[in-house]
């Protein structure tokens, strides 16, 4: 086995803990970090990122079942609803430049995201419980886009789905993030079972960087209890924030380009 991507090991706890905490999809940071600073092409960039965050997600799904903080059955319906999303989103890249993809879901979730830090500036949170399968009705095309921009972009289930469920449905902030990171979690597996085949996923770099979110997932929900609601919802969005201007200003220079 080689070492050379030892050190990715206590980054990947940092990130996972930060992603778990506050309920954002941590892949979205592995990204970046593969291809501008260890220089790894964007297709397995992407891939690793994902397959990253699968194990990492799936960890603090598991924590946060355990804590009963995650609504279910509202979590498996937009699961099942993901499905056809990360079907389509994982074909479409032959058709459709990943830069332009990347683009307008950074519009999408930047304007998301900047409602997120407005409603938290004005302490506006989500109060409900054990939601209703049916109140879920109006937004089941979130679900299903979200699946979408995960499988084409690497990031994008949690970011649509994380709003929809507080701010749409009104549950409670971190119940409407422990039950994102299962919605997340459950497409990433779709997602990174499809990239197996394509066989673009770094075992030498996984390696060190899924066994360090497997930790980060464990710790990121425990201390996620002790965190204001508010704090909590400014990290969500901040992060959602710069990902997304990351993602318009990709864009934007293959278009120049």
């Amino acid at each position: 086995m080689s070492f050379e991507y030892w050190y990715m090991f206590p980054v990947a706890i940092v990130i996972a803990i930060l992603a778990n905490a506050s309920g954002f999809s941590g892949g979205v940071l592995f990204q970046p970090i593969y291809n501008i600073f260890l220089n790894i092409p964007v297709a397995n960039s992407v891939a690793t990122g994902i397959a990253t965050e699968t194990v990492g997600m799936t960890s603090g799904a598991l924590r946060y079942i355990y804590q009963k903080q995650v609504e279910l059955s509202v979590g498996f319906t937009m699961v099942m609803l993901t499905i056809p999303g990360v079907v389509a989103g994982n074909h479409i890249l032959m058709l459709i430049n990943g830069n332009i993809l990347k683009m307008v879901l950074g519009v999408v979730i930047f304007a998301l995201a900047t409602m997120q830090f407005v409603s938290a500036i004005q302490y506006n949170f989500g109060t409900r419980k054990n939601i209703p399968i049916e109140d879920i009705y109006p937004f089941m095309w979130v679900p299903t886009l979200g699946g979408f921009f995960s499988a084409s972009t690497g990031t994008g289930i949690c970011e649509l789905s994380q709003p929809v469920l507080e701010r749409g449905l009104n549950m409670e902030t971190k119940r409407a993030n422990a039950t994102a990171i299962l919605i997340e979690a459950t497409g990433d597996w779709i997602i990174t079972i499809l990239n197996l085949h394509a066989g673009y996923i770094m075992w030498d770099l996984w390696i060190f960087t899924g066994t360090g979110v497997i930790i980060g997932g464990q710790i990121g929900p425990y201390i996620s209890k002790y965190l204001p609601e508010r704090l909590i919802k400014i990290v969500f969005s901040v992060s959602v924030i710069v990902i997304a201007i990351f993602y318009i200003s990709k864009g934007v220079i293959w278009l120049m380009s």
